[in-house]
């Protein structure tokens, strides 16, 4: 009897303490996790509003490495992007960055598109795909944390998402637009409403799947969406970067290269 006592108070203890990790600290874990994250692979899934047709979903299909580059300010990370078409097999377009230089290949077209960074430094400007990134995801969460005053912050019911038990974290943010990533700015926009949810594993406290929403409160039918996916996750892998992170011209024997300007 004793024994069963012993445990109905643990488990009580555990829930309990489980209940005080309030939408703040399980945001501030996660970015300290992702602050242990040398290199990382995962594969993305992901769902959204057409920006050409608000009534068409597009789907998109990535492969991802990363190995982190803390002094880059656009990305954040040396990187390789592989981009699918549906059927998962076939690789369409290409995004290699090693930090110096990116190289966006279109395998389709065989054709390449060369961005130096060190021969054009404006390019630094351009935030190119830093919301995709997992620092790019933890440079928007230290912002919100930042200002508090403008967003509003919910620890909502957890959940299960590939049969991972999920903190579920909603963000909402009222009156204002922004982009996601790096160098975000709010800027006013009366009525329009944004709301993310992000649902983050208790395990490791890593985010595996979010999903945003905005419309304006005039006409909340027509809003737009994005639903991403984040699973086959290795951390800490060893990456052989004369292969993921190769822009010299061998990576791009027999496509056709146009070296880019800064506009």
């Amino acid at each position: 009897m004793n024994r069963i006592f012993l445990i109905v108070i643990i488990l009580i203890v555990s829930v309990s303490c489980n209940k005080r990790e309030t939408a703040i600290d399980i945001l501030s874990q996660t970015i300290n996790t992702i602050d242990a994250i040398e290199s990382i692979y995962y594969k993305q899934d992901m769902s959204r509003t057409n920006p050409r047709s608000a009534n068409d979903t597009i789907q998109r299909y990535r492969e991802m490495y990363f190995r982190r580059l803390t002094s880059d300010s656009i990305v954040g990370v040396k990187g390789h992007w592989y981009m699918y078409v549906n059927n998962k097999e076939n690789v369409i377009y290409e995004d290699i960055y090693d930090g110096d230089r990116l190289i966006r290949k279109n395998n389709r077209d065989s054709v390449a598109r060369i961005y130096d960074l060190v021969k054009y430094p404006d390019f630094k400007k351009k935030p190119f795909w830093g919301h995709n990134t997992l620092y790019g995801m933890q440079y928007e969460l230290k912002y919100i944390l930042n200002n508090m005053e403008s967003y509003s912050i919910d620890r909502l019911n957890d959940t299960i998402v590939d049969d991972k038990n999920c903190f579920q974290i909603q963000v909402i943010l009222e009156d204002k637009i922004s982009m996601p990533g790096f160098r975000i700015r709010l800027e006013d926009k009366k009525g329009n409403i944004s709301k993310t949810l992000y649902y983050i594993d208790k395990e490791n406290y890593y985010p595996i799947k979010m999903r945003g929403e905005s419309y304006s409160i005039d006409d909340p039918k027509q809003s737009v969406f994005i639903d991403q996916r984040y699973y086959d996750i290795k951390f800490d892998l060893i990456i052989d970067e004369n292969i993921q992170f190769n822009t010299t011209e061998k990576s791009i024997v027999g496509f056709e290269k146009t070296e880019m300007k800064p506009e």
